[in-house]
């Protein structure tokens, strides 16, 4: 094999491992996000808070979605892990 190729895979390499650092950097945002949801809706969901302009169900509903989302990634997370 010679050098050209070599410095070629290994540039390859490199771009494949970046690529994949930036999947997990994202995939870590979206879950420290929902989480967010959760803790930031919290008080208006279990009524703690009440708010003046009627718009409870959107927190409801965007509490809703955030814990369902994070449950589906746990679930396909560990169906990753078990094969």
């Amino acid at each position: 094999m010679d050098n050209h190729l070599i410095k070629q895979l290994d540039r390859e390499v490199d771009s494949l491992r970046d690529a994949l650092a930036n999947q997990v950097d994202t995939y870590n945002f979206i879950i420290d996000w929902l989480e967010g949801e959760l803790e930031v809706n919290l008080p208006i969901v279990n009524g703690d808070l009440e708010l003046s302009d009627g718009s409870t169900d959107i927190y409801i509903g965007r509490s809703e979605c955030a814990e369902s989302l994070l449950k589906q990634l746990k679930k396909w997370e560990k169906s990753r892990n078990e094969s």
